[in-house]
C-alpha cells in the first residue's frame, strides 16, 4: 500500500493531518501512539470504513497494488475482501463458531462445496491458534467464548478468505 498526503476530517475537525507512508508485500506495520491520536481512523482508512461516517471525509492517494482505492468505480465490498480487519474489541457475528469463520467464504464464493468449507473453518482456526480449543464445539455460538477467543474467532474469520492485508 502506498498512502500520500492522507487527511481525515470529521465535519470541521481534522484527525488526521498529511500521512505518507509505504507498506510493502509481507511487511508487518505496528503503530504506536496514545490514546485518540488517529491510530483506528488511520487503520479504517485502509479498507474506507471511514465511508460508513457520513461527516467522515478523507484526501489525499491510498493506492494498493497501484489501484486507487477511493476511485469512484473501486468496489468497496470487493476492497474490503481483500483488505481485511480486526478491530481491537472483539466482535464475532451472534452465531455459531463454525459459521463467524464460513460466512466470508460462503459470501464471497471461495468454496464449491462443503468439504472446501469444513477444510478453510479448520484451517483458519488452526491459524488463529483456536482449533483445539473449539474443534469439537463448532455448534457453540461465537459470542460464548472468552475475550481471547473472541479475538482469535475474529483472527481466523478475517484470515478465512484470504485477505491481502490484514489490519
Amino acid at each position: 500500500m502506498h498512502c500520500r498526503d492522507v487527511d481525515v476530517f470529521y465535519g470541521d475537525n481534522q484527525a488526521i493531518f498529511n500521512i505518507s507512508l509505504d507498506i510493502g508485500k509481507n511487511e508487518v506495520l505496528a503503530m504506536i501512539g496514545p490514546s485518540g491520536c488517529g491510530k483506528s481512523t488511520f487503520l479504517r482508512c485502509l479498507n474506507r470504513m471511514n465511508d460508513t461516517i457520513d461527516s467522515c471525509k478523507v484526501t489525499g492517494s491510498i493506492r494498493l497494488d497501484d489501484e486507487d482505492i477511493y476511485d469512484p468505480s473501486m468496489d468497496v465490498e470487493l476492497l474490503r475482501a481483500r483488505v481485511g480487519m480486526v478491530f481491537q474489541k472483539p466482535n464475532p457475528f451472534p452465531k455459531s463458531i463454525y459459521e463467524n469463520i464460513a460466512y466470508g467464504p460462503r459470501i464471497h464464493g471461495l468454496t464449491r462445496d462443503k468439504t472446501e468449507l469444513d477444510e478453510i473453518v479448520e484451517n483458519s482456526l488452526t491459524r488463529a491458534g483456536l482449533w483445539k480449543e473449539v474443534k469439537d464445539r463448532l455448534d457453540d455460538v461465537g459470542t460464548g467464548l472468552s475475550g481471547g477467543q473472541q479475538q482469535r474467532l475474529c483472527i481466523a474469520r478475517a484470515i478465512a478468505i484470504n485477505p491481502e492485508v490484514i489490519l
